[in-house]
């Protein structure tokens, strides 16, 4: 399942560190929405009175904004030559590509945060701007001799930002030696030391959530950010999004990948711009908002290409 028509496209699905304001907006836009108006209904009516740096509302309202936005462009089956998504964002993917139904993609994402809070031990994620590989390497093993604690790369996002999740303590060692070393490092807000070692202990609760919910072939090409790779095997796809809660997120080795596929052309399905800003750093491919309603009749003709 590959393309190269320079004209085709792919939808990224963002995972929950959005800013807060771009999530409440996505929630009242498109609240009229099924997934949306169920999340309201559970976690409360006002978007603005939510908890959104609570992991366990976070995920849902994300996963619900994203699948909304997608539908509102392209129909309740959307034919969208490619997904991809970062983190989180890989359930919703799945979700857009017909691999899980929407609704069970909802169920699982609340479950994502549950878990995750309920068996993970306590950690914090920290985005480095400014640094290549060797540098956060320097970075992360220092701050982990200063506490015995433990920091991993849960995100290679691109060439010059890592995000690394681990305990608190190391975390903050982190930040300190970041700043000697004239670089920017911001606490990200997620509520979970997500993609690290610190979630083993919720691994096996995610796994049952996962494997009780059906996977069929996906209608797009489905590019995985745990592995970098494209994916047709539902059962393939099924395990990754497992595995995912541990491995870090290879973002940039899979917008190479959506590259090699052909794609030239990345729509950021929400909420925010994050995945946009990322995008216009690195240049390999284009990045923009989702297109209106009105011009999403070329995402069938390119299915159509496809197939």
């Amino acid at each position: 399942m590959t393309t190269d028509d320079a004209g085709s496209f792919g939808v990224a699905f963002p995972g929950q560190g959005n800013k807060r304001p771009a999530v409440i907006d996505a929630l009242r836009t498109h609240r009229a929405h099924p997934l949306v108006a169920a999340f309201l209904d559970r976690f409360g009516d006002d978007p603005e009175a939510l908890d959104l740096n609570d992991t366990t509302i976070a995920q849902p309202a994300t996963y619900a904004a994203g699948i909304a936005a997608v539908q509102a462009t392209y129909g309740e089956r959307p034919a969208v030559p490619l997904v991809i998504g970062h983190s989180l964002g890989e359930l919703t993917a799945a979700a857009c590509a017909g691999v899980i139904d929407v609704w069970d993609g909802f169920r699982l994402a609340v479950r994502r945060g549950e878990v995750s809070r309920e068996h993970g031990r306590p950690g914090v994620m920290v985005a480095i701007m400014g640094a290549r590989g060797p540098a956060i390497e320097w970075l992360r093993r220092n701050a982990i001799a200063r506490t015995g604690g433990v920091l991993e790369v849960a995100g290679f996002n691109g060439s010059r930002q890592t995000v690394l999740t681990g305990d608190r303590p190391t975390a903050d060692a982190a930040k300190v030696l970041a700043g000697t070393m004239e670089l920017l490092a911001e606490v990200l807000p997620i509520g979970g030391s997500f993609h690290s070692p610190l979630l083993a202990d919720a691994l096996p609760h995610w796994r049952t959530e996962v494997e009780a919910v059906p996977f069929a072939r996906s209608r797009s090409v489905y590019v995985s950010t745990a592995d970098a790779e494209v994916h047709e095997d539902p059962e393939e796809i099924r395990e990754l999004l497992i595995r995912a809660l541990l491995l870090p997120v290879r973002w940039i080795d899979a917008v190479h990948t959506v590259r090699a596929a052909g794609i030239h052309q990345l729509y950021d399905a929400g909420p925010g711009n994050g995945l946009t800003k990322l995008g216009r750093r690195e240049g390999v491919v284009r990045f923009a908002p989702l297109p209106a309603p009105a011009k999403a009749d070329r995402a069938e003709a390119a299915v159509e290409a496809l197939t």
